[in-house]
């Protein structure tokens, strides 16, 4: 006979079987991408017939060309196996797995609740509140409506279903459940790498539930440790084989810690308001374009990461033991989940991804529904007032993962959304753009893609082909390529792009500015030359505002100008922007032009004086004498007597 609490049990794993569906139902009308989903299933050769030959090489080879994850790639065989290239059997396949997933979490935050002794009215609501955001929250629509992102939701089920059998064997002891602990990790691993970290969420768990360090505890983790570097070697030797790993000379240290900072801030901003989504997110223009200076939130992000962690910790240990454990817990697994994606070492063109949350978030799910339970007991009073929010944000987060599968749509939809996001910017946006509207036949379309990509120097050799192809088709090959499709002599198209670029600039509107002259510089590649020489007519005029926002926008281009830098720094002095001159001078007298190193040496002798650096001002005065600058002599006389008479003082 079933219980009362059995009963409410099985009512609220239905009530969230059916919300979640609901929330992704639209996924099954969509088409595949070309984002990955050729390599995974379209295109891919060894899933299309289960002969023991293609299990063989699911098994034995990375067929992807990305990673290592067989299981994976057997869940889509087997779908090909039933439904050939109808996609929306992949799709309703993932969405079951997630739906899976989001009973796994519900029965897994259940018997946590059990094991710290909360009441059953608390256990239920933790879990199902938590169950419910991890089903519809934003941010997992990328893992679920993403058919090459099955690897995900399947390394979660083995995963999720680990700590529930982890559980277990914490409960009763018996070896089977460690065992079946083991299997479920390795299977995890078999389908994503990303799912090493699950000894340290085992840990956390150890944490939580005030398990001894000890002897035991670290035996039975060093098993799991031992299968996460294997299987972690392997990924990092698939993927730097693939060149998916940048060099580590790419980015400095104090850039990798800025980087991988802003994405644990972004990661967990996101979770209260997960707007503005994209399937790529971009580094920062100056890493990408020119040095300079980046956003404040890349200086800020590490201060901001530390203060995540520390204030919560801080508190929870000053009022008891029990809500310490519990944000320990939440954050300790969040990072812990995060830690391998969060570029210390430079993986792939975007500096986060949606997808990497999916896992992640559920220690944290679990930290706020605890939390939320809290207030309710703690301001009884207040109790409907917090339903109503709690419903609120939930409806909100349904309402946003719908409007997000929309996006998924197909390639066009989905690329488009991250070019209206980030334009100029979603560099592979572009390129995977353009090849879909060149497999449509749609070559304009496709040539405006691709025109960005040259237009950035971003282009590839595959982009490269794909151009000579159309203009093959189009039968403008010797007639002048790409721009001949565009521009006819004496075509004066470019003008008012141009023209409107001049006058964002005025306005300060450096966006637009940017926008405008790729405009006009993909119908005429001449254009450069004509915006160099308005800069520097500007900077002559004493145009300092004007002036700078048209060498930011040249230098978003072309980063090896010396002459874009040394003007630039012309205006920045002209505005008092004495350190911002001197940082632009630096830059171009590293560069190889002989006429600016000579200038921007003297330059740099000027402003240090102009800062009282005397041993700086004399420093470059003699450079630039050194490189045949006529250094007047009066100043360099002034400059050596300020040196001597500060050394004395000293």
């Amino acid at each position: 006979m079933k219980t009362p609490a059995l009963n409410i049990r099985l009512f609220i794993v239905l009530a969230l079987c059916i919300v979640t569906f609901v929330c992704f139902n639209y996924t099954m009308h969509n088409e595949f991408t070309n984002w990955d989903d050729d390599f995974y299933v379209t295109h891919d050769q060894y899933i299309t017939t289960l002969t023991p030959h293609n299990l063989k090489v699911i098994f034995t080879e990375d067929i992807t060309k990305n990673n290592y994850h067989p299981l994976c790639m057997l869940s889509l065989a087997f779908n090909y196996y039933f439904s050939q290239l109808n996609p929306q059997a992949y799709y309703l396949t993932n969405i079951c797995i997630h739906i899976a997933n989001v009973v796994l979490v519900f029965l897994l935050l259940l018997q946590l609740g059990s094991m710290l002794k909360f009441s059953e009215n608390a256990k239920m609501f933790i879990a199902t509140l938590a169950a419910l955001w991890f089903g519809i929250h934003p941010m997992h629509v990328e893992s679920v409506s993403w058919i090459a992102e099955r690897k995900d939701v399947l390394y979660a089920f083995f995963y999720i279903a680990g700590l529930i059998t982890y559980l277990k064997y914490i409960g009763d002891a018996k070896k089977k459940w460690y065992i079946i602990t083991l299997l479920l990790f390795v299977a995890s691993c078999l389908s994503k790498p990303m799912a090493v970290v699950f000894p340290l969420s085992l840990l956390c768990v150890d944490f939580l539930l005030q398990r001894k360090l000890g002897k035991r505890l670290i035996m039975e983790k060093a098993v799991f440790f031992l299968i996460s570097l294997i299987c972690g070697s392997m990924a990092f030797y698939t993927q730097n084989k693939t060149g998916a790993i940048a060099s580590f000379d790419t980015l400095t240290v104090t850039q990798r810690l800025m980087f991988a900072s802003y994405g644990y801030v972004m990661y967990v901003s996101k979770v209260f308001n997960p707007t503005y989504l994209s399937t790529f997110y971009p580094y920062p223009y100056p890493y990408r374009y020119t040095r300079g200076y980046f956003p404040a939130i890349y200086y800020a992000a590490p201060f901001l990461s530390v203060a995540i962690l520390a204030v919560p910790l801080y508190f929870s240990y000053k009022m008891n033991k029990t809500y310490f454990r519990i944000a320990a817990f939440g954050l300790g697994f969040l990072t812990a989940n995060l830690i391998f994606v969060l570029q210390f070492i430079s993986v792939g063109a975007a500096i986060m991804a949606d997808r990497y949350s999916y896992v992640a978030y559920i220690g944290f799910f679990f930290m706020l529904a605890y939390f939320i339970q809290e207030i309710i007991n703690k301001l009884p009073a207040f109790k409907n007032a917090i339903y109503l929010l709690v419903g609120a944000v939930s409806i909100f987060f349904g309402f946003l993962c719908h409007e997000r599968t929309l996006v998924w749509h197909n390639a066009e939809t989905l690329l488009t959304d991250a070019i209206e996001k980030y334009p100029y910017r979603a560099l592979l946006s572009y390129k995977w753009r353009g090849n879909y509207y060149f497999d449509q036949g749609e070559y304009d379309k496709a040539l405006e893609d691709y025109g960005v990509l040259t237009t950035l120097h971003a282009a590839d050799a595959k982009v490269e082909d794909k151009i000579m192809r159309i203009n093959i088709i189009k039968g403008t090959m010797g007639n002048g390529g790409l721009n001949s499709t565009k521009l006819m002599p004496g075509d004066n198209s470019y003008k008012p792009a141009l023209d409107s670029s001049y006058t964002y600039c005025q306005k300060g509107d450096t966006v637009n500015a940017f926008k405008t002259y790729i405009s006009a510089l993909r119908h005429n590649v001449h254009v450069e030359k004509t915006y160099a020489d308005s800069s520097f007519r500007a900077v002559q005029a004493q145009q300092y505002t004007s002036a700078i926002n048209q060498y930011n926008v040249l230098l978003k281009i072309n980063t090896s100008n010396p002459y874009y830098y040394f003007y630039r720094g012309v205006a920045m002095f002209g505005q008092s922007k004495v350190r911002s001159a001197i940082s632009d001078w630096e830059i171009a007298l590293q560069m190889n032009a002989k006429d600016v190193q000579q200038s921007a040496s003297y330059n740099l002798s000027v402003a240090y004086d102009t800062l009282g650096k005397d041993s700086m001002a004399v420093y470059y005065a003699q450079m630039a004498k050194e490189k045949g600058y006529t250094v007047n002599a009066e100043f360099m006389t002034k400059l050596q007597k300020r040196k001597q008479s500060q050394a004395h003082t000293h």
